[in-house]
């Protein structure tokens, strides 16, 4: 990927770049983020690279790459809010699935961008959006844009890969070890210390910090998987790339904002930590 004059931190670089697998990233795509312009301009820039023409996508200065930067490509679709409505209209699902079969009119690829998917895309219409979802054409990018995709259907989060932006997040100590030990049992042969570790989140005010600090692990692991540095825990990021896929560390993340959910939720916590070990398990060890 042609990162120049696209002004992402390294961290995203790193993910994109590890995500682009043979020069084709991911036919479905969630970029969530608390800043809406910070994910527009991801967004843009992957229809750019989707429909660039250049030899190091995206070149910035083909046809295609300066039209999709002014949202003018056939090939490129943000989808607007129908007039005086708040929510996308089924009409306009059901136009673009007819649409998404047709072959691209310029580029090798069609690009379809939907924001603020929290609000705009209700359980109705992502559910008429899941079969296309499920089985795409080849020629086809979609794109979501929200704040949470915690607020999406897990069926739609099964089948979409989630890009987070977030600043970096200084953890304390404890938030920190609480971390280090959850790593650590992952990363073990046995299930007691991992089991052990869970326990922490019983602190139901610290386990989003302690949650948010393993998931940058994980994170850096990936980024150590495409040759890069660790941004936080160099230690942990390493023993998790050596001991996970970049598929486990994936669903690992997953696993992390899933279980916040639930800690918030449930009351008794200590089923919740057991299940969480099971699933912490169950991604370690399947082939």
């Amino acid at each position: 990927m042609n990162f120049n004059g696209f002004d992402f931190d390294n961290s995203t670089k790193q993910l994109l770049s590890e995500l682009d697998r043979g020069g084709r990233l991911p036919h479905a795509l969630i970029i969530e983020s608390a800043d809406d312009d910070k994910a527009a301009r991801l967004a843009g820039f992957l229809a750019m690279y989707a429909v660039c023409s250049g030899k190091e996508r995206p070149c910035g200065v083909c046809k295609s790459c300066r039209n999709a930067a002014q949202e003018s490509h056939p090939d490129v679709t943000v989808l607007p809010l129908p007039p005086k409505k708040k929510q996308y209209s089924v009409e306009q699902m059901r136009d673009l699935i007819r649409d998404a079969y047709i072959l691209p009119n310029e580029a090798d690829a069609k690009v379809y961008i939907l924001s603020h998917c929290d609000d705009r895309l209700p359980p109705l219409l992502q559910n008429t959006f899941l079969k296309l979802s499920e089985e795409p054409p080849q020629h086809v990018l979609f794109i979501l844009l929200c704040q949470s995709a915690q607020s999406l259907l897990p069926t739609i989060l099964s089948r979409f890969t989630v890009l987070r932006l977030r600043s970096e997040t200084r953890f304390d100590e404890a938030a920190s070890t609480a971390a280090q030990a959850i790593i650590t049992g992952i990363t073990d042969h046995t299930e007691y210390p991992l089991l052990k570790a869970l326990y922490s989140l019983t602190d139901k005010e610290q386990a989003g910090a302690v949650l948010a600090a393993v998931k940058r692990s994980l994170r850096d692991a990936l980024v150590i998987l495409s040759g890069g540095k660790a941004a936080g825990d160099a230690q942990a990021a390493n023993r998790l790339a050596q001991r996970l896929t970049r598929k486990k560390i994936l669903e690992m993340m997953e696993l992390c904002d899933s279980s916040l959910d639930r800690i918030k939720q449930y009351g008794n916590i200590h089923l919740l930590t057991t299940w969480m070990c099971g699933e912490f398990r169950r991604i370690t060890w399947q082939r």
